[in-house]
């Protein structure tokens, strides 16, 4: 499964964007965009959905699937025992 900095990553050159390019549309630095690619960097949401509407996707295709299912509780193997 590919992580958040894969799907930035090939994202961002799909929309034929530079690091720079994406980080000045979205508002964050380049270090920023580069760390998030090089999966060095938490997640800031708000600075991700900048991110993705930089680039004209919803946030939920920059998150992905397995991010959205762990932050309602659940794993690939459906809900967390509690």
């Amino acid at each position: 499964m590919e992580g958040l900095g894969t799907r930035l990553q090939a994202l961002r050159r799909q929309s034929n964007l530079s690091v720079r390019a994406l980080a000045e549309r979205a508002g964050v630095s380049v270090s920023y965009v580069y760390a998030i690619e090089a999966g060095l960097r938490g997640h800031n949401l708000v600075k991700l959905q900048r991110i993705a509407n930089a680039l004209g996707v919803p946030l939920s295709q920059l998150w992905g699937e397995f991010e959205q299912d762990s932050a309602r509780g659940e794993t690939e193997h459906g809900p967390e025992e509690r």
